[in-house]
């Protein structure tokens, strides 16, 4: 009685040998090709990892507008002037302001509050909005000069509310009415 043997490999004779096994009906070539292939997929595209690269920060928060208005005086209401010049930042705002109307608003009966002595003045971005900062004291102003200033600055930059300080003192929180 002859041992009995477990799978086709004993039966047909390959015993598991490669040259003996499925991979010799492929040929030499095919072979070749199968090795490649697979120390191809072993090896990868041969990019070797990096750290990641950081760049600059996204800009965020609100697009200042690119064709701003004053807020001026007419008949003793705030009316808002746009003016062609293009982006105006806060300092020009405040300089602006300070300096009036040109001839031509002049002559349409415009006015401003703001006293000359309000520029130079400083505007950064704060939690809550913007912080102001002007040369002559904000408890001098009158209400419709805080409205220039303030509707003009919230028309460029929308981000919520002012904070006027000046000359020792302020006012915080200060809207567009």
């Amino acid at each position: 009685m002859r041992p009995e043997t477990v799978g086709a490999a004993w039966d047909n004779g390959n015993r598991g040998t490669p040259w003996r096994g499925p991979l010799r009906e492929l040929g030499r070539k095919a072979r070749v090709l199968a090795l490649l292939t697979a120390l191809t997929l072993l090896t990868a595209c041969g990019i070797r990892p990096t750290e990641p690269i950081t760049g600059l920060q996204a800009p965020s928060g609100p697009v200042e507008n690119a064709s701003p208005s004053l807020y001026w005086l007419f008949e003793g209401k705030i009316i808002a002037v746009t003016r062609p010049q293009g982006s105006l930042s806060g300092f020009d705002v405040i300089a602006l302001l300070a300096q009036g109307p040109n001839n031509a608003e002049r002559a349409r009966g415009l006015s401003t509050e703001v006293p000359f002595d309000a520029a130079p003045a400083t505007v950064d971005r704060v939690a809550n909005g913007l912080d102001v900062r002007i040369s002559t004291d904000v408890s001098l102003l009158s209400t419709a000069a805080v409205q220039q200033i303030v509707c003009t600055l919230l028309g460029i930059q929308a981000v919520g509310t002012v904070n006027l300080r000046g000359g020792g003192h302020s006012l915080e929180f200060q809207k567009c009415a």
